[in-house]
């Protein structure tokens, strides 16, 4: 668990809860107009209330009007924490 809920989480301990990618069975999103501020915001709101490894990266996709759109995806590797932070993380809201 997460320190605000009183316990320790060991992956936090041992160095293994923020990954370099996403592997193919983590839950996905795709974040547009994500700035570095906000980036930063968003990776400790979801240090400080998940529980789960994740993922968050700069990728690239090609958007509705046929350009090449830099994005940030997020990977959470379980599904039910994913809702949670598209519902409930401050910094996703425009």
């Amino acid at each position: 668990m997460s320190l605000a809920r009183g316990k320790v989480n060991p992956l936090n301990v041992l160095g293994l809860r923020k990954l370099n990618y996403i592997p193919p069975h983590f839950g996905r999103t795709i974040i547009k107009g994500l700035v570095g501020a906000d980036m930063h915001n968003v990776d400790s709101w979801i240090y400080r209330t998940l529980n789960s490894r994740y993922c968050i990266k700069h990728t690239q996709i090609i958007a509705d009007t046929n350009k090449l759109t830099e994005v940030i995806e997020i990977g959470v590797e379980d599904p039910k924490e994913l809702s949670i932070l598209l519902l409930g993380c401050p910094y996703l809201i425009k």
